[in-house]
C-alpha cells in the first residue's frame, strides 16, 4: 500500500529537523518504490546568478 502525498507531507513536518522544514519541501508523487518532492523556489536559497541548488 502506497501512502498519500497528505500523508507524507505529515511525515516531513512531524519528522524531520526544522532546518529542512525552512526549505518548505512538499510531496508531489510517491510510487512503491521512489517519491518525488518539490524545492520552491527561493531568493533567500538562490545563488549568484539566480540558480538553486537543491
Amino acid at each position: 500500500m502506497t501512502m498519500t502525498t497528505t500523508e507524507a507531507d505529515k511525515i516531513l513536518a512531524d519528522d524531520f529537523a526544522p532546518w529542512v522544514l525552512e526549505l518548505g519541501l512538499r510531496v508531489e508523487a510517491l510510487g512503491e518504490d521512489r517519491a518525488r518532492l518539490r524545492l520552491p523556489w527561493s531568493e533567500r536559497l538562490s545563488r549568484e546568478g539566480g540558480g538553486l541548488s537543491g
